[in-house]
């Protein structure tokens, strides 16, 4: 068998493989003596039909599995050879005939394989670390929040609106006169100073409303909003108010501490509770923040090819995955094609340093995480014994923990700088100076 290899891309290798007719013909003659023995012809005795018969009745069905087996164990033992690893579904191209098998195969394959990593940089990775100490302030502006959870409303008939109230509304939109699609919303409202209405431009013309008011306005929308029907139209919009009403905090008292699971109704245990709730959230986002700098870093420093189809397949798999978690069946695989081969990207990289530097996986770890993931659930012992009766969870659990320790074992050798900073820009991605704002009105 002679075979040459082409290199095609960084991934992706051509190879032709010749196999010669002395170990074909073989293969042939011996399928049709055995099927001589085993078939039924009319005029013939069981087991005396002869060969030459037999080949012109079900010759080419003979060469064609004679052929399926020659290009599986040809190519399996040319990838052996050239010490190839292959990804995905190879393509097969005959160069001869199947009629003229008996005078030899000659055949090119494409394929792609797994990419070579002759280094890997994993020291000195640049990393940021926020920081923040959470004070009395942080805590204030949470429990700010936890009043918000319990907000009212009320309605007002003559007062004008402003930040932070609720305007409810009808209103009709035109173009040069004419409806369009979804031109006329019943009941929609915002609360003025959230800036999160759908049509952008809407709430600053609704500034100062009262309740039964009408207004007129006209809006350009740019050429690329999403909706195509008002994209670089100017729209005339009839607004109608049906409501004004302000919003109601409530105090924070017994009754109030209470609903949040405090039994003893103190406000001093309230804002013990919430400090340590804010902790471990702290310590959750800065480990999840650290963990994706270390693993963006280790993609930066160590550029590598990946095969395309790895990441059609990661990116179809991370469509499915998303769409049931968001509900929403119109995702478009495109969006998640980056992140994709990220992914694949960083499984060949973890995959090199785990046979590299031998990481394992103890039992006694996936166990620990195993019960912290039971931990939220009512029933912690129940979840634990399904896990352990899943192999595929627990296979999944396994490649967390075995991830863990690849960041663990990359950040003791980064280089890592401190940035103080606040509770709500590292938790929430907010200003805490805004935030404060508002909690102290």
């Amino acid at each position: 068998m002679q075979v040459s290899v082409e290199t095609t891309g960084a991934v992706e290798r051509r190879m032709t493989i010749e196999v010669p007719k002395e170990d074909i013909v073989p293969k042939i003659q011996s399928q049709l003596k055995s099927m001589a023995r085993k078939t039924k012809v009319d005029g013939f005795r069981p087991g005396k039909v002869p060969v030459r018969v037999i080949e012109q009745k079900y010759g080419n069905k003979v060469r064609q599995e004679v052929l399926g087996e020659i290009l599986k164990t040809s190519f399996s033992e040319a990838l052996t050879q050239e010490k190839l690893s292959l990804v995905g579904d190879p393509i097969f191209d005959l160069n001869n005939d199947i009629k003229e098998l008996d005078e030899g195969l000659s055949y090119t394959v494409t394929f792609e394989i797994y990419p070579e990593i002759t280094t890997l940089e994993v020291d000195g990775l640049a990393i940021e670390k926020q920081i923040t100490e959470i004070s009395e302030t942080d805590v204030d502006t949470m429990l700010y929040r936890l009043r918000q959870q319990r907000q009212t409303w009320k309605d007002v008939d003559e007062r004008i609106a402003t930040q932070g109230d609720r305007i409810v509304f009808d209103f009709v939109g035109t173009i040069n006169g004419s409806s369009f699609k979804g031109n006329e919303v019943k009941q929609a409202s915002l609360i003025l100073g959230k800036n999160d209405f759908t049509l952008p431009g809407f709430e600053e013309k609704l500034e100062g409303v009262k309740t039964g008011e009408e207004r007129e306005f006209d809006l350009t929308f740019p050429d690329e909003h999403s909706n195509k029907e008002i994209a670089g139209q100017t729209v005339h919009f009839v607004v109608n108010v049906s409501k004004v009403s302000i919003v109601y905090l409530p105090e924070i008292e017994a009754e109030f501490v209470k609903s949040f699971g405090v039994p003893d109704g103190r406000v001093e245990t309230l804002r013990v509770e919430t400090r340590n709730n804010m902790e471990r959230e702290l310590k959750y986002v800065t480990d999840i923040k650290i963990k994706q700098q270390i693993l963006e870093a280790l993609l930066k420093a160590n550029p590598i090819e990946v095969p395309p189809s790895l990441i059609e397949q990661e990116t179809q798999q991370l469509l499915k995955s998303r769409q049931q978690e968001w509900k929403n069946k119109n995702l478009q695989a495109e969006a998640f094609k980056d992140e994709a081969q990220d992914r694949v990207k960083l499984g060949f990289l973890i995959g090199e340093l785990v046979n590299k530097h031998n990481f394992k996986v103890q039992p006694e770890e996936v166990r620990q995480m195993v019960e912290r993931i039971a931990f939220a659930y009512d029933d912690s012992d129940a979840v634990i014994r399904q896990y352990y009766a899943d192999e595929q969870r627990l296979k999944e659990v396994e490649s967390i923990v075995l991830e863990n320790q690849i960041v663990a074992w990359l950040l003791d050798r980064a280089e890592i700088t401190e940035k103080q900073t606040d509770f709500y820009t590292i938790v929430m991605g907010e200003s805490q100076t805004a935030i404060g704002q508002v909690a102290n009105k």
